[in-house]
């Protein structure tokens, strides 16, 4: 029995030691101790609101430092080192393209917060408030609840309500007769515990934030855009306006119905003209290589597809839809003479500015609107 033991603590140890998760110390005439790292604990992200849809264009935001609601010395000073904590996190994680945070500003109520955000031009005022905190440091056990709330500027709702508590246990030990195993606090638990609580939220916020473009069907490399055009044959096309245009994947993506990035219109090119013309730019030469790259794949090796043009709101109807129509047939006359694709397989169309594919609010977005599209012709297979 005691070779089985001896047998099951090397196995233990090497496990552990491999795995990285825990420091060993080995004991010849004592007990072998094994240090892990103390984990973060934490409760289920709870969300009492959110949007039903996605947002169309991306906000710009201001975060407040965090309000401690204990009693305790310097707790303005706690409560900015808390936001900056998140904010640090959320703009690793890129959860949104401007996010400011202003460590001078002072939590008076969900109203204050609103009108002072409202004058400094952000559509979102992020407050969190920290209802339960202890900081045991690297000696004693961490805990915290944070309370995350998220209004809009314009009418002063609330938009995104988000609770969570995370905790960092001090030091313990088990004894586990062959061995010991010993927790470790880190140098900052609370730190870990704040990013822990960040990153979960930043879920949340991601699905409600504007899709991404490859969300939208966007491609740079050959391989994505194989990928897209491929899909765009398990749909039956969207070439006439059917249920699969632009325009409804679109709302569908605004939603939350597609997540991947892949669908029914094929791939969607950012490629760049010269204004007022159907010339190509140099700067777009390369991703159209990259498209023809993709037309000569094994995937897509003589299978015909349509390469359809699309304009921003700017013009009239009658101008956009002649514009799109040009700049398709640009984008053929490049393939077929720079990329080698045969032209038999290139048919072109214009929509002018009749399928946007996101709200014409801002320059990104009527970058986005100004796109070639290229799907399988499933009408000629």
């Amino acid at each position: 029995m005691k070779r089985i033991l001896s047998a099951l603590a090397l196995v233990i140890l090497a496990v552990l030691a491999l795995s990285g998760c825990g420091h060993v110390d080995p004991g010849v005439t004592q007990q072998t101790i094994i240090y892990r790292d103390a984990p973060v604990e934490k409760s289920k992200l709870a969300i009492s609101m959110r949007p039903k849809t996605r947002l169309s264009d991306s906000p710009q935001v201001l975060m407040y430092p965090f309000w401690v609601a204990q009693k305790m010395d310097n707790h303005m000073l706690v409560g900015r080192e808390l936001g900056r904590l998140v904010h640090q996190t959320w703009t690793g994680l890129e959860v949104f393209q401007t996010l400011a945070y202003d460590p001078q500003l002072v939590y008076r109520g969900p109203e204050h917060a609103v009108s002072v955000a409202r004058r400094a031009g952000a559509d979102l005022v992020i407050v969190g408030i920290v209802p339960y905190l202890i900081t045991g440091g690297t000696v004693d056990s961490t805990a915290i609840t944070l309370q995350i709330r998220v209004y809009e500027t314009q009418g002063g709702n609330l938009v995104l309500s988000m609770d969570q508590s995370a905790r960092v246990e001090a030091k313990r030990t088990k004894d586990m007769i062959i061995f010991s195993l010993e927790t470790r606090l880190s140098d900052s638990p609370i730190a870990e515990a704040v990013a822990s609580i960040a990153a979960d939220m930043a879920v949340p916020l991601n699905s409600w934030l504007p899709p991404s473009d490859e969300e939208l069907g966007f491609a740079d490399t050959s391989q994505g855009m194989t990928r897209n055009i491929l899909a765009s044959g398990a749909y039956g096309g969207a070439g006439k306006g059917g249920a699969g245009s632009s325009r409804d994947m679109a709302a569908g993506l605004l939603n939350g119905a597609n997540g991947k990035g892949g669908n029914a219109d094929g791939v969607k090119l950012k490629v760049e003209f010269d204004f007022d013309s159907s010339r190509i730019r140099q700067e777009s030469f390369g991703l159209l290589n990259e498209l023809a790259k993709a037309l000569k794949s094994d995937d897509l090796k003589g299978r015909k597809v349509v390469v359809s043009g699309h304009c921003d709101i700017v013009g009239t109807d009658e101008y956009n839809q002649k514009l799109s129509e040009r700049r398709a047939a640009s984008v053929k006359a490049y393939l077929a003479e720079k990329g080698g694709v045969a032209p038999e397989l290139l048919r072109t169309e214009g929509f002018g500015k009749s399928r946007p594919l996101v709200p014409n609010t801002t320059p990104a977005n009527k970058q986005r609107n100004r796109r070639v599209e290229v799907r399988l012709d499933v009408a000629a297979h």
